[in-house]
């Protein structure tokens, strides 16, 4: 009918496209949740996609994903991107392989709703190379500018006589067990994926935790990888970050284009004590945690510029908020002024009527009474704070500090602020948990 036209219309014009994305992205998580996966696959957190991206910075050329599941890292790299201030179309190519029909359609749903295209093929990427984005010979560079994945970990199924020749396995295969098959697989998802990096390119992927110091064949591989120095960044992950798996796990980052001065040094973070518990059994990074553990990265790679930056917009955040206490501030104080007055006329009717009960008299005396000695601990409290919060507005926010000397200067002056203000947040409580009681004690009467 016309009107379903004009409302669709006017539904299409309220909603961009990235918001469809959002939402597309929110539903695919809850659907995670709800449905584990068999074969070692499950799920990419977007913190943990998030967390590639920001080391391996995937802004131009070619990116693929050998295992690409719903296209989470295809829409992470977008997101990323466009931060940057950039067209994701006009800057990289997605490429990327899965084995399951059904997730194949999922994830190029995913890339329509956010207004992406991409070239994902049915394949099993373990025997195929379907995009030819790998090298022709061993040793070979591949034609990826950046690799992202989160492949099946610890699979034991692979024929090993299908691949034995293949020239994307340039450090030999990690094992094979009496049945011919690869004991293993894990080393040939890394094989893979330095493989298909070009001279310059970079690859960032999700590694169980025994990768790390698999033993025999799997440590030969592991060895001859280390050797070409183009291992970058390895991140360790603590378990329940997965949303149907309470597995730890490994973020590991290659550069090819890694600088000399580098190629002899891996950058290895534990990030198992760093985690925002979103629910009991579900864990992630909050933005601030990202933003963080990147920096780490940025310091290592010698851009410190970066990093000052980076605390410069903290500060310009402390600022902002700072600036907003006084008015909230006052709103409250204004509540609470009232309802003091309003406490204090009731007390005052109660202690005067003889006929009440004289108990339950001293029990809103007492209440009363214990109220007005925090509100005025609480008001001598406040009055130092908003003070030194102007004094630090004064002396930062005009001009927000840009090099590192300042900047712990800053944080040194914020730090009793800081420490103050959790102070005031406790007889905030307080105060509200008093008047709570008086309220309740009042109501009796």
């Amino acid at each position: 009918t016309a009107t379903t036209e004009i409302y669709t219309l006017s539904l299409h014009d309220a909603l961009p496209i990235y918001v469809f994305g959002r939402i597309y992205e929110y539903f695919l998580a809850k659907f995670s949740v709800q449905k584990a996966h068999d074969n070692g696959e499950f799920f990419t957190p977007s913190s943990l996609v998030q967390m590639i991206v920001n080391v391996i910075e995937p802004d131009h050329g070619t990116v693929f994903d050998p295992a690409c599941g719903s296209g989470g890292m295809f829409v992470q790299s977008s997101h990323f991107i466009e931060r940057e201030g950039f067209d994701t179309t006009k800057r990289v190519v997605f490429y990327g392989q899965e084995k399951n029909p059904d997730t194949i359609r999922i994830a190029k749903m995913n890339l329509a709703v956010h207004g992406l295209e991409g070239k994902i093929a049915d394949a099993i990427t373990y025997y195929q190379d379907e995009h030819n984005l790998g090298p022709s010979e061993r040793m070979q560079p591949g034609h990826c500018d950046f690799v992202m994945a989160n492949p099946p970990f610890n699979v034991d199924l692979v024929d090993a006589e299908r691949i034995k020749s293949d020239p994307r396995l340039p450090f030999a295969l990690p094992g094979v067990n009496k049945d011919k098959r690869v004991s293993n697989g894990n080393y040939l998802w890394i094989s893979y994926f330095w493989s298909y990096l070009n001279e310059k390119g970079r690859a960032g992927f999700v590694m169980s935790s025994q990768a790390s110091s698999g033993g025999h064949g799997e440590k030969d591989v592991r060895r001859k990888i280390v050797e070409t120095g183009d291992v970058d960044v390895m991140i360790s992950i603590r378990s329940n970050f997965f949303y149907t798996r309470a597995v730890p796990c490994e973020l590991w980052h290659f550069d090819r284009g890694k600088p000399a001065d580098r190629r002899d040094k891996v950058l290895m973070i534990d990030a198992r004590n760093v985690y925002r518990k979103v629910t009991r059994k579900i864990y992630d990074f909050s933005p601030e945690q990202m933003q963080n553990l990147a920096a780490i990265v940025w310091l290592y790679r010698g851009q410190q510029e970066r990093f000052l930056g980076l605390v410069k917009d903290y500060l310009g955040q402390v600022c902002t908020e700072s600036q907003r206490i006084p008015a909230v501030v006052t709103i409250f104080e204004t509540t609470l002024a009232d309802l003091r007055a309003r406490f204090d006329a009731l007390a005052d009717a109660v202690a005067k009527h003889m006929a009440l009960d004289a108990e339950k008299k001293q029990a809103l005396a007492t209440a009363v009474s214990e109220l007005r000695d925090a509100h005025a601990l609480y008001e001598a409290d406040a009055k130092k704070i908003l003070a030194s919060l102007a004094a630090f507005d004064q002396r930062y926010c005009g001009s927000l500090p840009g090099e590192n000397e300042s900047q712990h200067g800053a944080q040194e002056e914020f730090n009793p602020i800081a420490e103050a203000i959790r102070g005031l947040i406790k007889q905030l409580d307080l105060l509200y948990k008093l008047a709570d009681r008086v309220a309740d004690l009042g109501a009796e009467f």
